[in-house]
């Protein structure tokens, strides 16, 4: 089903192509707490966005996201974990494009791969999946260019939480 949706959205995407769009390359840290544990990890990753508006005014929008994990954090004393990749794609709503600081909110859902590496050299992957919600900012430093922050709860499920703060510099087209 998560496929099925991201498929959906990556589809339509060129139907948004007569509005600009964005580009953006950001550093993620996320925190991970896993249901089997009552540990978390920190691990970073590196996040790419495209985007595209539905509108002139650059208010609602779709973008898509793919992660790729930097750096591991440890769980427990015996277990290392690490964000593989993540992918996800969302709807995108904010302010207008006259603004300066424009505060934006998203709903979408994403798909994270991790995996534990032990100690003892084996290792074990978990995959988590959820309906995301995210908010932030984005603060414009020319006219193509601008700087976001964020905060998005990826994954709130039978246990497992998974958030993500992120820092960005995006171009817009």
């Amino acid at each position: 089903m998560m496929k099925k949706m991201l498929i959906a959205a990556l589809g339509s995407l060129p139907l948004l192509a007569n509005a600009g769009g964005f580009a953006g390359l950001d550093y993620v840290s996320s925190k991970i707490e896993p249901d089997n544990t009552t540990a978390s990890a920190k691990p970073s990753a590196l996040q790419f966005k495209f985007g595209s508006w539905i509108n002139k005014d650059e208010t609602l929008g779709g973008e898509l996201r793919l992660g790729l994990g930097m750096g591991d954090d440890e769980l427990t004393r015996n277990a290392d974990l690490e964000i593989d990749r993540y992918y996800g794609a969302f709807f995108r709503g904010q302010f207008p494009n006259t603004l300066p600081v424009r505060p934006y909110g998203l709903i979408g859902v994403s798909y994270m791969e991790t995996t534990v590496e032990f100690d003892n050299g084996s290792s074990d992957g978990e995959n988590f999946k959820d309906l995301s919600l995210g908010l932030g900012v984005d603060v414009t430093v020319t006219n193509n260019m601008f700087v976001s922050l964020e905060y998005m709860r990826v994954v709130d499920r039978s246990g497992d939480e998974v958030t993500n703060l992120a820092l960005g510099l995006n171009g817009r087209f």
